[in-house]
């Protein structure tokens, strides 16, 4: 049992210091768009980042799914997370708007938030009374994404580690003496 615990400890330790990426602006920049320059999408929050373009949430969630999952080099893609819009608030920014907010998160490592405003269907039909296009640059968008990445120092993560399996340890002493 104690060689099982053993090899169990260093594989958690090994995907919790696992390399990955530590800032947002190692992640890539959503084709076709133009980087927002805007108060708050720039060096106003650390991590944060937002693109104008027109790409809806289904082309935005799977290319950031995939561009955290190379970055981190893991086997296995990071779980994908629905979050009410009105959130944004509080994970990326106030006065954040928002028709989608998705996380995409490796349990004891980081976030990456994506967050989506759509004022138009794909259709280019407007969804609100009043609303209207993105002019950046001498062009019309029809889509907002904003980006936020949480990323956890590796001494975070090592007392993380220590504590998950400083509990399972006693926990596991604990229940020995429970049923003996």
């Amino acid at each position: 049992m104690k060689k099982l615990f053993i090899i169990f400890s260093l594989l958690l330790l090994i995907y919790m210091l696992w390399p990955g990426p530590g800032k947002i602006s190692d992640f890539k920049p959503l084709p076709s768009s133009i980087k927002s320059t805007l108060s708050g999408d720039t060096v106003e929050i650390p991590n944060v980042a937002g693109y104008f373009s027109d790409n809806y949430r289904q082309f935005v969630t799977s290319f950031y799914k995939s561009n955290y999952w190379q970055k981190t080099f893991l086997p296995f893609p990071p779980i994908r997370l629905n979050h009410p819009p009105e959130y944004s608030w509080t994970a990326i920014k106030k006065h954040t708007d928002s028709t989608y907010f998705e996380e995409f998160v490796y349990p004891l490592r980081d976030s990456f938030y994506v967050n989506g405003f759509e004022p138009f269907y794909e259709n280019f039909e407007p969804k609100f009374w009043g609303s209207s296009k993105f002019e950046v640059e001498n062009r019309s968008f029809y889509t907002k994404t904003t980006l936020r990445f949480y990323p956890s120092s590796k001494f975070t993560k090592f007392l993380v580690w220590l504590g998950v399996v400083t509990s399972i340890y006693w926990l596991f002493k604990l229940g020995k003496k429970i049923i003996v």
